[in-house]
């Protein structure tokens, strides 16, 4: 739906799969965040997109994320770039991102 233009009511199934998801299902837990992210910087959620991208990020050096996640986290930085330069989030979320792709194998 996301592909569609319904950014709401993609970020509403988002919302549902990811509670539904088990606990050991990290790598998809990570593409539907990234995923609601895309969607919710697409409704001009700016604040709530930043907060839930970050969550994407590997919290350790030597983390990675799989590909089709990492190809989602560089479309949500170009978008964010793009949209909102100078939105307070967007400084950290540049340089946690910056940070991550250092560690990337």
């Amino acid at each position: 739906m996301e592909d569609t233009g319904r950014h709401a009511e993609a970020e509403a199934f988002l919302h549902r799969t990811l509670t539904r998801l088990r606990p050991d299902l990290l790598r998809n837990r990570g593409y539907y965040s990234a995923t609601l992210a895309l969607a919710q910087l697409h409704q001009g959620e700016v604040e709530r997109a930043c907060a839930t991208a970050l969550t994407v990020l590997p919290d350790q050096a030597g983390g990675s994320l799989s590909g089709r996640t990492s190809t989602l986290l560089h479309t949500f930085h170009r978008e964010l770039s793009a949209a909102a330069p100078n939105a307070s989030c967007t400084s950290e979320w540049m340089n946690r991102y910056t940070e991550a792709k250092g560690t990337q194998p």
